[in-house]
């Protein structure tokens, strides 16, 4: 008998025991639901600022020149070396003059020749012998040979490369024997007493916001710690069909450092065209996909956290710099952002 009774209430036991956690579990849910996450908040600050252009590019002096022979042929003689100082008129490379002499010697015979059939012409014009034809004729061609041999003299002349001013050979790109094309540059020849500037490129949506005087700082590799003020002096009109960018140079005043062209350089430019934008921590940011992100802020009315999204502008300094979405946001959270959902009670920590 005791054992038919134990045998009805073990199910029953069990059954309550089953109701009895249940109630427990949903009791511990509604706890946590109604549990409130703790958070910190961060202030909104507004400024009006420009966004910073990074862009890098090379040292160069502001006048930098490619010298070349007027005419082609095989080099003689170079005399001058990379980085090495010359002086204006110095004679920096020759030709081989074999072939242009000649052609300035053969010009020289045919000038001679139409100056002798030039008088014989005019003796038989004035004996009526010769036509005024034939005197026109022989008078073109001596205009010809004049100019012909002017030509052959002026190439003799420039078959020599000579320094336009004070200055320094930046790049030697040629040697002894090679033959030089006519206009091919063989020295790259920068002017002594020149300023420095950086040539850089930036993108289209970058050059809009430039303008001339823009100011800069300028840091080197080989001065890392160096900040060198700078400002924008030009700026292309058109963009670079290779690579699209738009060139532009940053002038670089006097300085005690050694520099070099072909130093790297990193440069931050201060556009003139300013904008508002709402500054915030980077920690607010929960979610950022390119110009997009999401951050959270309290709702005034139910206290509880709201997701706003927002568009960032740019990144500086552990700071986030938003132009849209913050409108009307006083505080955004910072501290335990990273645990919320839209509408989450939170409770503040500051």
């Amino acid at each position: 008998m005791f054992k038919r009774i134990l045998i009805y209430l073990i199910p029953l036991f069990l059954t309550a025991l089953i109701f009895a956690v249940s109630g427990k579990e949903e009791v511990g849910n509604e706890d946590s639901k109604s549990k409130a996450i703790a958070v910190k908040t961060a202030k909104v600050i507004t400024i009006t600022s420009a966004r910073p252009i990074i862009t890098s590019g090379k040292l160069a002096t502001t006048s930098e020149i490619k010298l070349s022979f007027l005419t082609g042929g095989i080099i003689d003689d170079i005399s001058a070396g990379e980085g090495q100082m010359v002086a204006k008129g110095q004679l920096l490379a020759t030709l081989k003059l074999d072939e242009i002499n000649a052609m300035a010697n053969k010009a020289k015979i045919a000038l001679d020749k139409s100056q002798r059939d030039h008088q014989r012409i005019m003796s038989l014009y004035a004996d009526k012998v010769a036509t005024l034809e034939n005197l026109q004729d022989i008078e073109s061609k001596l205009e010809v040979d004049k100019a012909n041999l002017e030509i052959a003299e002026y190439n003799l002349k420039h078959s020599a490369i000579y320094a336009p001013s004070n200055g320094r050979i930046l790049k030697r790109l040629a040697e002894n024997g090679e033959l030089a094309g006519k206009g091919a540059p063989i020295f790259l020849f920068g002017t002594s007493g020149q300023g420095w500037v950086v040539k850089s490129g930036v993108t289209d949506r970058e050059v809009i916001k430039l303008a001339i005087g823009d100011s800069a700082h300028v840091i080197f590799d080989a001065y890392p710690k160096v900040k060198f003020r700078a400002r924008v002096t030009e700026i292309a009109g058109f963009a670079n069909p290779l690579t699209g960018m738009f060139e532009i140079e940053l002038t670089l005043p006097a300085s005690k450092y050694v520099l070099k062209s072909g130093f790297v350089a990193e440069a931050a430019i201060s556009p003139s065209a300013v904008s508002t934008s709402s500054m915030i921590p980077v920690d607010a940011i929960v979610e950022a996909d390119g110009d997009k992100g999401f951050v959270f802020a309290i709702d005034e009315q139910t206290g509880n956290a709201v997701k706003k999204e927002v568009v960032i502008d740019y990144l500086t300094d552990n700071k986030a710099a938003v132009s849209n979405g913050l409108e009307n946001i006083k505080e955004v959270i910072t501290d335990g952002s990273a645990y919320l959902t839209d509408n989450s009670k939170v409770e503040l920590s500051n």
